[in-house]
């Protein structure tokens, strides 16, 4: 059984965003119903908004070009705690970075929110498989009476190797398992990651940094499979963009934003097509 949340209240959290390192701020608050995005004057249900995930996060895309950038561990605390109705207000063009995952987000919404029978809108059940991409690197979605997520990662460091997790848990094993999971990136990127506008507000306080042979990280790590714990929190952010519950077992091999959010558009005009129906 799936056990749903709903918002009692707005609150706001705020600090500096992972790749523009800029100071930023979100206001969270209930709207029953919908999912929705809002930045300077705008507002969208999320479902109707661009997706990009080329640049090391997801970043949602107004019509007139204005993106909000890295939404994807406020996504997947929110939705990771079966909360569907909800309103985002963000100052400074991208989510602030927090605890580089989704544990200070997670803290703020159990103080407001409470557990209710159903979600605020109607999940999506699909009804037959899916596969984006090819290789090495794929994502395939199935249908399935739950949400599920499968995830393997492969990295040639014999610091990560090869991680899998299978995670179809309620969100009281989100909290405990998936929400404290911190985003990662190679110390042999870092430089070329910054010298191209990312990962200018990353620190040892948000972020694992992987070495040939080590990983620094404030406290060390939390679990030794962290890597694709940290996978399976931004897979479910990144199914946040269908803007409803999915029932589909998601299979993840050696994927990232960029394949995640093609599978959701791929979600998104199923779902379409069967409203019009």
């Amino acid at each position: 059984m799936t056990f749903f949340r709903r918002l009692t209240g707005s609150f706001e959290l705020k600090g500096v965003g992972l790749h523009s390192g800029r100071e930023c701020r979100l206001y969270v608050s209930p709207a029953e119903g919908k999912i929705s995005l809002a930045a300077d004057g705008r507002e969208l249900p999320i479902e109707q908004l661009g997706l990009d995930g080329t640049s090391r996060g997801s970043d949602y895309i107004f019509p007139d070009g204005y993106r909000i950038r890295t939404c994807e561990h406020v996504l997947s605390a929110l939705t990771g705690m079966g909360i569907w109705g909800f309103r985002l207000e963000v100052e400074g063009g991208e989510m602030p970075a927090l605890d580089g995952c989704a544990g200070q987000a997670v803290e703020e919404l159990q103080k407001h929110s409470e557990p209710c029978e159903e979600a605020a809108v109607r999940p999506f059940a699909l009804s037959s498989s899916l596969v984006v991409g090819e290789g090495e690197r794929f994502i395939m979605a199935f249908p399935s009476q739950e949400f599920r997520v499968t995830c393997v990662v492969h990295y040639d460091t014999p610091v990560i190797g090869t991680q899998m997790m299978d995670f179809s848990g309620e969100p009281e094993d989100f909290c405990r398992d998936v929400a404290r999971a911190r985003t990662f990136a190679m110390a042999s990127e870092i430089e070329a990651l910054r010298a191209h506008g990312m990962a200018l507000g990353g620190s040892l306080d948000n972020a694992l940094l992987v070495g040939e042979t080590d990983v620094q990280a404030s406290g060390g790590l939390r679990w030794p499979d962290e890597f694709v714990r940290h996978k399976v929190l931004d897979l479910m952010g990144d199914m946040a963009a269908l803007g409803r519950p999915l029932h589909a077992h998601i299979v993840a091999v050696r994927a990232g934003h960029e394949l995640h959010l093609r599978l959701a558009e791929r979600l998104r005009n199923l779902a379409a097509v069967g409203r019009q129906r």
